[in-house]
């Protein structure tokens, strides 16, 4: 992948994900649905909790590791995104 910078902006690289069959993508729409954001937000969103849990485990008696599997283990969605903190902001109006 070859990322050219324009003048003034940042880039970032994009992904496609390819041969994504119907039921996943049914289930990927169902999800971003009920979290009421894109289908790209609910993969970026995904792809984040896949890795906080993968650097959660080699963290050993790191603190935020510790609370953050307390956390997932009560079915706490994290690691909190901006766009969160703005949708609660919202609809708290």
């Amino acid at each position: 992948m070859v990322v050219i910078p324009t003048k003034g902006y940042t880039t970032m690289p994009n992904l496609t994900l390819r041969r994504l069959d119907d039921d996943t993508l049914h289930w990927l729409r169902s999800r971003a649905a009920s979290h009421d954001q894109s289908v790209n937000a609910e993969i970026l969103d995904l792809l984040r909790v896949a890795r906080a849990d993968e650097l959660a485990e080699g963290a050993g008696d790191n603190p935020f590791a510790a609370s953050y599997r307390k956390a997932r283990a009560r079915g706490i969605r994290t690691p909190g995104t901006a766009q969160d903190i703005v949708r609660a902001d919202r609809d708290a109006r």
